[in-house]
């Protein structure tokens, strides 16, 4: 009776506080929310650097700190490695980032970050044992997965157990950018008898499978038949989410029928989280920010799925002569008006157009309208 009566009063508050919102989920539900490719350019680490020669990147996330520290997970793919501070940082082709990242990014409220992308070995074998490190010491804070010390090491699930749901994460990349790594258990590639043993695994040990899949071609909003072919091969295994990365631009999403009748969420790529990218155009400040709660007991684990998009603003350094890029900031699209917008540094690159049109436009175009609602 008394937990009744609790119950009634919690819902009743819930209702008359925050209205139906993800905060009144039922106990036996957790929420997600997902973000791409966080690829810290030497535009974005130059403009965190601090007086003292310290790097200070919070102030760029924090527009989505409290979306993101609110959800009980919170994906992102760090694309660009920590490779050592004690190395020259570096962007494209060989990126190495501040390390200062890392704490960063758990301040903004992630806390299940992913390192199996074409990137992980630009700093090779000891660029990947030095972000391994990096992570260890804040393993308490977030979780890390998708680069590998040991054999016993990469077979090990990760999972993250949530008020008594107990989520996986297996991770795989299409490449490491012609870089091998010393064993090939360090990294996981895409392989269909090991995504199939991992996910079989992954299944015995949690209730919700989620997969992190960096694959695709850069540029292009359109999927590709082997982005296809994987996605159909995984819902075929069981899995209940793709979370794909890497093609930079956003790309569709679609709910997937697997062999059993199981119902797969897949989101072929949430594009660039901050960046700083040099080539490209409006499309690669585009992002996407995956929302979904998860359900251990239904038959579709996942559900309340919402698709919101979010930009990487950023400025001319130099107000005079429009060079440079500077005050970077994460921006939900919603909040995104047209007077900031007018003041993004590609609109003095041509054959680029920063507008809250445009971006919508992109977007809209891009995700079908049933996952914007």
């Amino acid at each position: 009776m008394r937990k009744l009566f609790t119950s009634i009063i919690l819902f009743v508050l819930c209702i008359g506080v925050m209205g139906f919102s993800q905060a009144c989920a039922k106990d036996d539900e957790i929420s997600v929310e997902a973000v791409g490719d966080n690829l810290i350019h030497p535009a974005v680490y130059n403009d965190a650097r601090q007086v003292d020669g310290s790097y200070d990147f919070k102030p760029m996330y924090e527009p989505l700190k409290q979306r993101m520290s609110s959800a009980d997970i919170s994906f992102i793919n760090q694309e660009s490695p920590m490779g050592g501070d004690d190395k020259p940082f570096h962007g494209f082709k060989r990126f190495n980032t501040p390390s200062a990242v890392a704490g960063d990014i758990i301040d903004t409220g992630f806390n299940l970050v992913n390192g199996s992308n074409n990137h992980a070995l630009d700093q090779g074998m000891s660029g990947l044992y030095n972000e391994l490190s990096i992570w260890d010491h804040l393993k308490d804070q977030a979780t890390y997965t998708g680069t590998y010390r040991s054999q016993k090491e990469r077979d090990h699930i990760t999972v993250k157990n949530v008020n008594g749901t107990k989520v996986a994460l297996v991770s795989y990349t299409y490449g490491t950018n012609g870089i091998q790594p010393d064993h090939q258990y360090n990294i996981n590639r895409f392989d269909k008898k090991l995504i199939k043993k991992d996910i079989a695994q992954a299944k015995k040990v949690s209730d919700v499978v989620m997969v992190s899949a960096h694959w695709g071609k850069e540029g292009t909003h359109k999927v590709t038949d082997k982005q296809k072919d994987y996605a159909h091969y995984i819902a075929d295994q069981g899995a209940d989410v793709i979370i794909g990365t890497h093609p930079h631009v956003i790309q569709p999403m679609q709910w997937m029928k697997g062999k059993d009748g199981n119902k797969t969420l897949v989101a072929y790529s949430l594009g660039n989280f901050l960046n700083g990218q040099a080539t490209g155009d409006e499309n690669n400040i585009l992002g996407g920010n995956l929302h979904f709660d998860l359900d251990k007991n239904a038959k579709t684990k996942v559900k309340n799925v919402k698709w919101r998009a979010v930009v990487t603003h950023y400025e001319p350094q130099n107000a005079k002569t429009h060079k440079g890029k500077a005050h970077f900031k994460m921006i939900p699209l919603e909040d995104y008006k047209e007077k900031l917008a007018k003041k993004h540094r590609l609109n003095y690159k041509k054959g680029s157009h920063v507008s809250v049109d445009r971006l919508n436009d992109i977007n809209n175009d891009t995700i079908d309208e049933r996952f914007r609602k």
